[in-house]
C-alpha cells in the first residue's frame, strides 16, 4: 500500500475511534504504519525470516502529516476505553527523529496534559508522557519552559517515586536526571557555579545551563518537600501517602538517585532548612536525609541491605551504568574519595556497616544472614578507594577485618570448595585488600593461605590469580581504584609496594604449599572440569605475566603503611627458607 494512502487511512481510523471510543483500535493497520515509517520491516517466507528496509523513514514523513497524525492520537488518549499501548507505540515512533523538538511539543492540539499523563494510572501513557518531556533535555532555552511549570515536575517526582511499575520509574528518573544535567551550570573553565551568581537578565551562553531545573526541585518547598515526605516513614498513613511498603520502594528509588547525584553540593548540603528540620535534618541536606533519617534499617533489613549497597556506591563513586548526556559533568563535580568517607564516618555510617562482617555476633541472625555479605561488598569498595586510610587509620578496622576474613576462609569445609561453592564475598573482600595487608604479621597469618588450590576450585584459582600478578601492569594505580588527588602517599609508591608485596604474597604461599604447581597443573589438565582448568590456566598466566618489584634491602621501621610493611629481601628468604640468596624476580623463572 502506498505511503500516503496506508497515512490517509489511518487518519480515518482514529478520527472513526475518537468518535467512538468503545470501537477496537485496529493494531495491525498501526503497526503497519510503524513498520512503513521506521523504514524496516519482517518478510517470513518458507519459514525463513528477512529483514527488509524500504526506503520511506520517519525522517522523509511529511512534517504535516507527523503533526496531524500526533494531534489525532493526542485527542484520542484522554477518551480511550482499550489499552492505548498502539497508540502510544505510535506517538513514540512519530516523536523519534531530533528535528522534532520541544517546540513542537508545544504545538501539539490539544496541547499535552503532562500532569494527567503522570498521574493517570497506565504504564503506556506514562511511557509517552515522559518521551515528550524528555524532548526539552535536547536544548538548554527549553529546560527552562519546563521548569515554570512547578505542576509538571512536582508529578513527574511523584511519578518516579511512587509508580508500581519499575521500568516507568526507571525512565522518569532517567528523564528527571537528563533535565538536570544539560541545566547544570558551569563555568567556562569546568568550574561550579554558584546557582545564586546566575544573572536573571543576561543568560548564559546557549552551551551552558542555566540551573533553573535545580532551583525548582531543590529550592520549591513543593517539590523538595514531596521528596522528604513520600520518603520519610514519619507521614505514613497521612492523607495521599503512600502506604509504608511503597514507601520502601520509595526511599530505594531516591538512593539509585543519589549514586548519581551525591556529590553535587546542593545534595549535600542544606537547601531549604525547614524542611529538612522537620524530617529530623540539621544543617545537612537530601544525602543526610537518605543516610541517617530515612531508613528504619533495624527494622527493615530488605532497605537496610540497599542502604548498604548505597554506601558502597558512593565511597567508591560507583555511578552505575547509567547513561547521562553530559558524559564528563559527574567527574567534574566529584569529590575526592576522603570527602566521601569523612562523610560516612562523621555520621558513625563506615563503622556501623563494618560490624555486620567484623562483629557478626553482635548482630540478630536474621541481619547477619542478609548484611554479611553486603558489608563485605561495601569493606571492599572502601579497600579499594581508600587504601592509604585502610592501612593507616587507627579506626579503619583492618585488623579486625584480616582476622574474621582468615576465620572465615579457614573455616569452608573442603568440600565446599570441591562443589565450587566458595565464599564469594570473601574471596571478593580478599582481593580489594592492598596486598600490603595481606601479609602475615606477628599478629596476624594471611587470610591468603587459606584459600586452597586442592581440591581444585575455580574460584580460589581466581582469587590468587589476581592477588599474584600484582597491579596492572599499565597505568596501574588508577586500574586499582586508588583515590584521584589522594592525600599522604603519592600513587607512584602505592605501586611499587603492591608489585613487592604480590612477589612476596607468592613465595610465602609457595612456602605453605609446597604442592601447589602440582596441584595447579593437574586441575589444568583435567578438562573435563572445564571451569577448574580454564581458572587454572589462568593462574599460571598471570604469574608467568607477573607485575612484580623488588623488596626493600633495609627494613622500613615505622614505614609508609604503619604496622603493615614490606619485608626485606633477606626475610622473605627467611621465611621461605631459601638459603640460596634473592629470590627469583620474576613469576617467569
Amino acid at each position: 500500500m502506498a505511503i500516503n494512502s496506508l497515512i490517509q487511512e489511518v487518519k480515518d481510523h482514529l478520527a472513526n475511534v475518537t468518535e467512538d471510543p468503545n470501537k477496537t483500535l485496529d493494531e495491525k493497520l498501526l503497526n503497519q504504519l510503524d513498520t512503513q515509517i521506521t523504514g524496516t520491516y519482517f518478510l517470513t517466507f518458507l519459514s525463513s525470516t528477512y529483514l527488509l528496509f524500504s526506503n520511506f523513514t520517519i525522517e522523509t514523513l511529511p512534517d504535516g502529516d507527523r503533526d496531524g497524525l500526533i494531534n489525532q492520537l493526542s485527542s484520542l488518549l484522554p477518551t480511550l476505553q482499550q489499552d492505548p499501548s498502539p497508540a502510544t507505540a505510535l506517538i513514540e515512533i512519530l516523536i523519534r527523529p531530533s528535528s522534532y523538538t520541544f517546540t513542537n511539543v508545544l504545538s501539539v492540539q490539544p496541547p499535552v496534559n503532562f500532569v494527567l499523563g503522570f498521574t493517570v494510572p497506565s504504564p503506556p501513557i506514562n511511557d509517552v508522557s515522559l518521551d515528550l518531556l524528555g524532548k526539552a533535555s535536547e536544548r538548554i532555552s527549553d529546560i527552562g519552559i519546563i521548569a515554570g511549570k512547578p505542576e509538571v515536575i512536582a508529578a513527574l517526582v511523584r511519578l518516579w517515586l511512587c509508580t508500581p511499575d519499575t521500568a516507568i520509574a526507571q525512565k522518569a528518573l532517567s528523564t528527571m536526571a537528563n533535565l538536570l544535567c544539560v541545566d547544570y551550570p558551569m563555568h567556562p573553565m569546568n568550574q561550579d557555579m554558584e546557582m545564586t551568581d546566575i544573572p536573571t537578565d543576561d543568560p548564559p551562553p546557549p552551551t551552558t545551563g542555566r540551573g533553573l531545573m535545580w532551583r525548582r526541585v531543590f529550592h520549591d518547598k513543593d517539590v523538595y518537600g514531596q521528596i522528604f515526605s513520600i520518603c520519610s516513614l514519619t507521614t505514613v498513613g497521612q492523607d495521599g501517602q503512600p502506604t509504608k511498603r511503597e514507601k520502601t520502594v520509595a526511599q530505594a528509588r531516591l538512593l539509585d538517585f543519589l549514586k548519581i547525584f551525591a556529590d553535587f553540593e546542593m545534595i549535600r548540603t542544606s537547601q531549604m532548612p525547614e524542611i529538612e528540620g522537620s524530617y529530623g535534618v540539621v544543617n545537612g541536606g537530601l544525602l543526610e536525609f537518605a543516610s541517617l533519617r530515612m531508613v528504619d534499617f533495624k527494622e527493615d533489613v530488605l532497605i537496610h541491605m540497599t542502604l548498604i549497597d548505597f554506601f558502597a556506591a558512593y565511597v567508591s563513586a560507583d555511578h552505575g551504568e547509567f547513561y547521562l548526556p553530559n558524559s564528563k559533568l559527574l567527574s567534574q563535580v566529584e569529590l575526592p574519595a576522603p570527602k566521601r568517607l569523612e562523610f560516612l564516618i562523621s555520621r558513625g555510617l563506615h563503622s556501623r556497616t563494618l560490624s555486620y562482617y567484623i562483629e557478626p555476633d553482635k548482630h540478630d541472625s536474621l541481619d547477619f544472614t542478609y548484611l554479611y555479605g553486603r558489608s563485605a561488598n561495601y569493606i571492599a569498595a572502601y579497600a579499594s578507594t581508600c587504601p592509604t586510610h585502610l592501612l593507616r587509620s587507627s579506626d579503619s578496622g583492618l585488623n579486625a577485618v584480616l582476622v574474621r576474613l582468615g576465620s572465615a576462609l579457614q573455616s569452608v569445609p573442603s568440600t565446599q570448595w570441591a562443589h565450587g561453592n566458595a565464599p564469594q564475598h570473601d574471596l571478593h573482600l580478599l582481593t580489594s585488600l592492598p596486598r600490603v595487608a595481606l601479609l602475615p604479621t606477628s599478629r596476624v597469618s594471611s587470610p591468603l593461605f587459606y584459600v586452597p588450590t586442592k581440591p581444585p576450585c575455580a574460584d580460589a584459582f581466581y582469587t590468587l590469580a589476581m592477588v599474584f600478578k600484582g597491579p596492572p601492569k599499565k597505568d596501574s594505580v588508577t586500574s586499582m581504584g586508588y583515590p584521584r588527588g589522594s592525600s599522604s602517599l603519592n600513587s607512584s609508591e602505592h605501586g611499587e609496594i603492591e608489585r613487592a608485596a604480590a612477589r612476596a604474597l607468592y613465595f610465602l604461599y609457595m612456602h605453605r604449599s609446597l604442592d601447589f604447581w602440582s596441584h595447579v597443573i593437574s586441575a589444568a589438565e583435567t578438562v573435563a572440569l572445564k571451569e577448574n582448568a580454564l581458572a587454572a590456566i589462568t593462574l599460571v598466566g598471570a604469574i608467568v605475566d607477573s607485575n612484580w618489584g623488588p623488596l626493600p634491602t633495609h627494613s622500613t621501621n615505622g614505614g609508609t603503611e604503619g604496622p603493615f610493611t614490606l619485608p626485606t629481601e633477606s626475610q622473605l628468604a627467611s621465611q621461605c627458607q631459601f638459603y640460596g640468596g634473592i629470590l627469583p624476580a620474576s613469576g617467569a623463572l
